[in-house]
């Protein structure tokens, strides 16, 4: 048991000790004249001087380490001791203790002679001789050895075996319980309880970066009496003439023997910091005195303040809430984003900074959000060539949360540089507030329970929405969610381009009641007329008998209660005529002539775009519309309307540009898109663009991010590749958000209804 002990504390000890020593040496028969070198005959002495030479080791010469100087002046009196006895025989284990001492006394002189050589192997084998020396060496290692043997020697081998109990007992208390210290420490405890002390001098501010940002230097050579502050203690700077400004200790580094504290001023309701009278407290003695100088710092106890000043200083935010405290704003923030210095106690789990960790701070005495987004190590210079390496966060400004309306409201301007941040202290979200919060939200900012719904369902549709991210990080999740709420918060009929045959079962498990437009007799029917042929090119092959029995199907689906129809394009095999009809020789006789024209297969582009166009027609025979109406979902997007770099044919780059203009004119008819891809870069751009509302989840392709900085800012878009799964940055008018703000969306688990689990 080791006790951290002051100076004073320690020499206090030391001389209980040495009384208890006196003590028990006068009870076990020994002779003070010895102690005084009056007589020589009296062997006991030896134990009394391993037992003080113990003492004083530990608590006065060697109280933190045993250097090489130290060890060699520790042999050197053990050695001068026992090579002055006149009966050598009479120690036990004489020789070996000897053999022992002479190591350590040839180690230290081996140590300090070869302090300051170059050369390698020498240097290694100075560095082994240091460490062992340092433990080998010890008062209590050393002093300990012959403190037992004389014990031993003197009371065990003679048959005075209580005498020996009694110095065994006493040893280890001295080395492995230290009851002395425990009972100064006590007896301090119990006089500051009725004495107490209201401060102690700390150290020099020795920087002020700002009026509310101190740095403060403790010098542990020059003040061993400097209490071992800690963060969110409170502490007096002397910012005038006995008038101390009450802080708080926010960071602390230390390196060899010096410490740096960061103290951060409490101000009151009128921003002024907290200040009292450094004299009328006590705190110091006399204002001529050496311990009043104008940048002297005292560590204090808040109750050891009047009831004002306590008051003040309970109201402040930044004590009030030094729990939450992350680090504060610093230089080279802006209106966007801000850059913030990490201290505070970050340590545990809840604390622990990553991509979307939301911090609030305060612009004009309004709390105001911010996203982290980015991290940066940086390096500061403490003294000389020594340095402190540090990380310096990112954030983007979210705005002011609304509880009531659950937006998020813009704060104009910047806050204050070195104005504190703090991590939001939400109690996690129940499962009963998660269900909740899937039935009216999208999903809520991360580590906090500040739901993001979808403010504008009708926007979701009519201004046309995309889902943006790999495989396996929640994006159709993301997508049977939308379509569910749509066709709970909307009038809409939702049609959905499905080429992936997974959309029936899922939606199914959504409560949203599909139905699947697959016609088995047009299947037949078109595999008939696969090859017919007209004089008009364009009218060639069964793609005009496609379209008109699938305008029926629509047409059917539009008049009738249901809401959700999935359609595959790839269950039809539709052809075009590519050449003007030409006769061809097909039997031996005169007339044996026929009319033939090749063939092709529209493509999967190609098809999409009919079904386009006739919901689109549909649309305008029903009238202009604010209001959503219709939904068409892409699914795979990249494969149904691809880029023109991306397209198999030259077909599908003009069916691309017809889809495209569909979804262009769709709005006023209250006709929108939702775009689902995980290849962005494949996706075409003019369909993109006209997507107002986005939800990128974890992206990796240079040319997705690059797509989605015109939307998300080059600051969010670096974060991509990193989201962790079932995270978005979500954007867009039917989010009702102006800035990029990162989701954690909502589990599966709480968006199906539990009838359908």
């Amino acid at each position: 048991m080791k006790f951290d002990l002051k100076q004073r504390e320690r020499l206090l000890v030391a001389t209980l000790y040495f009384i208890a020593l006196v003590v028990i040496y006068k009870i076990i028969g020994g002779d003070f004249d010895s102690l005084l070198g009056k007589a020589s005959n009296d062997n006991t002495i030896w134990f009394f001087s391993g037992a003080l030479m113990i003492v004083l080791g530990k608590y006065v010469i060697e109280t933190y380490f045993t250097k090489p100087s130290d060890a060699l002046a520790n042999s050197i009196a053990v050695l001068a001791g026992m090579i002055s006895l006149s009966n050598k025989s009479a120690l036990w284990a004489y020789t070996p203790i000897l053999c022992y001492t002479l190591l350590v006394f040839l180690g230290s002189i081996f140590c300090i002679a070869t302090k300051d050589t170059h050369r390698e192997k020498l240097k290694k084998a100075s560095q082994l001789a240091y460490k062992l020396v340092g433990i080998l060496g010890k008062a209590e290692v050393l002093f300990s050895i012959v403190y037992l043997s004389a014990s031993y020697s003197y009371f065990a081998i003679p048959n005075n075996y209580l005498n020996f109990i009694i110095a065994i007992a006493f040893w280890v208390v001295l080395v492995f319980f230290d009851l002395g210290g425990l009972i100064v420490k006590k007896a301090i405890g119990l006089f500051n309880l009725f004495n107490p002390k209201g401060t102690e001098e700390l150290g020099t501010a020795i920087g002020c970066e700002n009026p509310f940002f101190y740095r403060v230097e403790i010098d542990l050579q020059k003040n061993t009496q400097a209490p071992n502050v800690k963060y969110g203690d409170l502490v007096a700077i002397e910012t005038s003439q006995n008038v101390g400004s009450i802080g708080m200790v926010v960071d602390k580094k230390h390196l060899l023997s010096k410490r740096w504290l960061s103290i951060y001023l409490l101000r009151d309701e009128t921003g002024v910091p907290v200040k009292i009278d450094l004299r009328s407290k006590k705190i110091i003695s006399d204002p001529k005195s050496i311990f009043s100088q104008k940048n002297c710092a005292y560590s204090i106890e808040l109750t050891s303040l009047p009831e004002e000043e306590r008051k003040k200083i309970n109201d402040n935010t930044l004590y009030k809430e030094r729990n939450t405290f992350i680090g504060y704003v610093t230089t080279g923030s802006n209106i966007s984003t801000i850059n913030f210095s990490i201290i505070g106690n970050v340590d545990e789990k809840e604390k622990q900074i990553s991509e979307g960790f939301v911090l609030k701070t305060e612009i004009y005495g309004k709390e105001t959000l911010y996203q982290v987004i980015n991290g940066n190590t940086k390096e500061e210079h403490l003294e000389n060539f020594d340095s402190h390496g540090f990380v310096v966060g990112v954030a983007r400004k979210l705005g002011n949360y609304d509880k009531a309306t659950k937006i998020l409201d813009v704060s104009r301007w910047v806050p204050s540089v070195y104005s504190p941040l703090f991590f939001i202290n939400n109690p996690k979200m129940t499962d009963e507030q998660k269900r909740k919060c899937a039935k009216e939200s999208i999903g809520h900012l991360p580590n906090t329970d500040y739901e993001i719904p979808l403010k504008d369902i009708n926007s979701v549709v009519t201004h046309n929405t995309a889902v943006l991210g790999i495989l396996g990080i929640g994006k159709s999740c993301l997508t049977f969610e939308l379509i569910q709420k749509v066709l709970s918060g909307t009038e809409a009929k939702v049609v959905c381009f499905d080429i992936t045959g997974e959309y029936f079962d899922a939606l199914t498990g959504y409560g949203c009641s599909p139905v699947v437009l697959s016609d088995k007799d047009l299947i037949s029917e078109l595999s008939t007329n696969y090859t017919t042929i007209n004089k008009d090119v364009h009218r060639g092959g069964n793609h005009g008998n496609f379209r008109q029995k699938i305008t029926e199907l629509l047409n059917a689906f539009f008049d009738n209660g249901d809401r959700l129809l999935i359609i595959n394009p790839e269950d039809y095999d539709v052809s075009k005529q590519t050449n003007d009809v030409k006769p061809k020789k097909v039997g031996a006789g005169q007339n044996d002539w026929q009319d033939q024209a090749p063939m092709a297969d529209l493509s999967l582009v190609e098809k999409t775009r009919i079904i386009s166009e006739i919901i689109l027609e549909n649309a305008k025979a029903k009238g202009q519309s604010k209001d959503a109406k219709y939904l068409l979902v892409f699914e795979e997007a990249h494969s149904l309307v691809p880029e023109w770099n991306s397209v198999a044919n030259k077909g599908d780059e003009g069916a691309t540009n017809g889809i495209a203009k569909v979804i262009l004119q769709g709005r006023k008819f209250g006709l929108g898109s939702l775009i689902i891809t995980q290849r962005t870069a494949n996706v075409s751009k003019s369909i993109l663009n006209q997507c107002n509302t986005i939800f990128a989840l974890r992206v990796f392709d240079d040319t997705g991010k690059t797509f989605l900085e015109n939307y998300i800012g080059r600051d969010y878009a670096d974060t991509l590749s990193t989201l962790e799964e079932r995270h978005a940055i979500g954007i867009g008018k039917g989010l009702m958000l102006r800035q990029p703000v990162i989701i954690k969306l909502n589990d599966q688990e709480n968006i199906i209804p539990a009838k359908s689990k």
